[in-house]
């Protein structure tokens, strides 16, 4: 100790004194510094955990938010965000990007893929302190949510309301049912009352057999008892599959289907001059004849009270020395403006996972399909011919685990309605088509999604919905062009547009009582025929040649409206009046329950009440006489693909969007990422 004291007291003592102090100085200040980076470290790795979790927390909701916002326009970019959190110090601003792919998930049968939107969305943050630079966070997120949407195409048969397009006429001419003939295999929705009717036929004792789940947001309504409510016996025989009915049982799907994925991803077809697209598909590709429908002329028609209307009346006349010309009585003229539709090849294209659009003109469609494909029209769409799968043989399943067809998925959507067409003028050869007279084969996904404008049309509406059903439900006969002597020359002569030459037309309020009945007309169905019309001719018109007299006059039975049957004038000799069965392997879903069978004898369409000649009413959609029921049957099939693969851009099921429940889109998973490096 003693030796201590005398260094300090010494030269030498006070410098390593001086060193010493120098040293814990040194010491204290690098500890100062060390402490100071290690609060700091732990300030910095604070506000970095914190970037992290908030950052989480953003991208759980971010989810929800883009998830939300493909429900409202999937087509659009993904909005970003900006969100800004203000301290007493600093303000941080997290900035989110988002972006959206179609991705592709195994799932069906291990061959098929699921169709899927995989939502990315990245995050950073940005601070900015009082009195200094703002500076960005090294702390990034990245996540992915995907989602799978859930399309029309999902159920074999949905309809928002189950009234038909006569709807404006009452309950009973809305109402549409399904009947013995009916047989369906594959899930059925209705967000209306389902009617159910014991019509004989099918397999079931005379009523219809569904083998999955039918649900409907009204209930079973049993066709045989008024209305009433569908017993539990007879939903046990008639739903195979199981049933649900509301308010408990099913909701309603909000129907709300657009075609704007098709309008702007699709391959334009047609002019602004063309009226049809004619289309047949081979495999992925496929030839179509654009259709002009142009006015030819105004031609004139002398009727008379009397006129031959077959080529053994016309002889018979004339070899008894008549000449109907000049003995008959004339009665007026009708101008008749006359149209042709002149065709030219359209273009040929491939399609391969795409759609095809079709804006200004009617799509008449058939054929055989390989690939993805979607067809869309902005107004009614005929079927012209089957339309079949190429990697499945016609009247297969195309989801036959034995047999799975991987290729091959098709879709229709009209913003109008689907016809299935009666017959037709083949554009390239002229002849008359009777393809779907006899059966009608149809894959793939169909879609009537037309809405009527209630504040253009009224309570008349109902007849603007998107319906799938088919062409000419009302025939009656009208008497075809032949060849008779003329009565001048004895030559053979080609007698055209007979009726016209019988009937007044358009309908003439103002012509004299007396010959009001040569207005065009309809009456009963004739004992032993299956409508009015040629060939049916009343005996005493027949008898009243030369018809001089007008106080003995005798009209003339009964027509066809002008060209209501798509190959007008046609005989009810050759009128097909039951058409087979409808097949279909896939889905159908319209705004309206189209008819597919009509009974003949509806008081809406055939107010003709009485025996007096009923007028044709086209307006009103009131079609002469009665005749015999119509149309098709329907075997329906579901095919199974369509819960996972969907056509390319196919309309959207929406089941409760902007409520607690999400729309056409399932969260199938959510996870972070590695955050991209660029």
């Amino acid at each position: 100790m003693k030796f201590i004291k005398k260094l300090l007291k010494s030269e030498v003592g006070s410098i390593v004194s001086m060193v010493i102090a120098v040293l814990v100085s040194m010491v204290s200040i690098i500890s100062s510094v060390s402490l100071m980076n290690l609060v700091n470290a732990a300030h910095i790795d604070t506000q970095y955990a914190h970037d992290k979790l908030q950052e989480e927390f953003l991208l759980r909701s971010e989810a929800r938010r883009t998830h939300l916002a493909i429900e409202h326009n999937d087509i659009a970019p993904l909005p970003p965000r900006i969100v800004e959190i203000i301290e007493p110090q600093r303000i941080t601003t997290y900035y989110i990007t988002n972006n959206k792919k179609n991705i592709s998930i195994t799932f069906f049968m291990g061959f098929t893929t699921e169709q899927a939107i995989a939502i990315q969305s990245l995050i950073t943050a940005k601070r900015a302190r009082k009195l200094t630079l703002s500076y960005k966070s090294p702390v990034k997120r990245y996540s992915e949510r995907v989602i799978r949407n859930k399309s029309l195409a999902e159920y074999q048969y949905f309809t928002h309301t189950e009234e038909s397009e006569n709807a404006d006429g009452g309950d009973e001419a809305a109402r549409v049912k399904f009947w013995g003939p009916d047989i369906l295999y594959g899930p059925v929705h209705s967000n209306t009352d389902i009617w159910i009717q014991n019509g004989g036929g099918g397999i079931n004792g005379g009523w219809p057999t569904f083998y999955d789940m039918v649900t409907t947001a009204g209930i079973f309504r049993n066709y045989n008892q008024n209305g009433a409510p569908l017993s539990e016996g007879l939903k046990l025989q008639i739903f195979l599959g199981g049933w649900l009915e509301g308010p408990d049982g099913a909701n309603p799907i909000i129907f709300e289907p657009t075609a704007e994925l098709i309008r702007a991803n699709g391959i334009p077809l047609g002019g602004p001059d063309t009226d049809i697209v004619y289309v047949n598909i081979t495999g992925s590709n496929f030839d179509c004849w654009y259709g002009n429908i142009e006015e030819t002329e105004v031609d004139t028609f002398s009727v008379y009270s009397w006129f031959p209307h077959n080529t053994a009346t016309a002889n018979a006349v004339i070899n008894a020395g008549g000449n109907w010309y000049e003995d008959s009585n004339y009665i007026c003229t009708n101008h008749i403006t006359m149209y042709d539709t002149l065709w030219t090849p359209g273009p040929s294209f491939t399609v391969s996972n795409r759609s095809v659009w079709v804006e200004n003109a009617q799509l008449w469609i058939k054929g055989d399909v390989y690939g993805k494909q979607t067809w869309g029209c902005a107004d009614t769409i005929f079927i012209v011919g089957d339309i079949t799968y190429a990697n499945t043989w016609p009247g297969n399943p195309p989801d036959d685990p034995e047999n799975l067809n991987t290729t091959d998925y098709f879709g229709l959507v009209s913003e109008q309605k689907i016809l299935i067409r009666y017959k037709h003028r083949d554009p390239e050869t002229n002849e008359i088509m009777f393809t779907n007279c006899n059966n009608i084969m149809l894959y793939g996904a169909y879609a009537a999604i037309g809405e009527g404008d209630v504040s253009l049309y009224g309570e008349m509406a109902c007849h603007y919905d998107g319906i799938f059903t088919f062409q000419y439900h009302h025939p009656h006969g009208s008497t075809p062009s032949f060849w008779a002597q003329s009565p001048y020359t004895l030559q053979e002569t080609l007698y055209t547009f007979v009726d016209f030459h019988k009937f007044i037309f358009p309908i003439n309020p103002f012509v004299p009582p007396n010959i009001d009945g040569f207005n065009l007309h309809g009456a009963a169905i004739p004992m032993g025929y299956p409508c009015c019309g040629f060939p049916y001719e009343s005996p005493g018109y027949l008898a009243s040649y030369p018809n001089n007299n007008s106080s003995s006059y005798v009209f003339p039975y009964g027509t066809d409206y002008p060209w209501y049957n798509p190959v007008w004038p046609e005989s009810s000799e050759d009128i097909v009046f039951e058409r087979g069965t409808i097949t279909i392997y896939g889905a159908i879903a319209q705004r309206r329950r189209g008819f597919v069978h009509r009974s003949g004898g509806d008081d809406y369409n055939h107010p003709q009440g009485g025996s007096s000649p009923s007028p044709w009413e086209m307006d009103d959609y009131h079609y002469d006489g009665d005749h015999n029921s119509t149309g098709y049957s329907k075997d329906y099939h579901f095919d199974e693909r369509f819960i996972f693969i969907q056509p390319p851009d196919y309309p959207q099921v929406y089941e409760g969007w902007g409520e607690s429940q999400l729309t056409a889109f399932t969260k199938q998973s959510w996870s972070f990422k590695s955050p991209p490096t660029d």
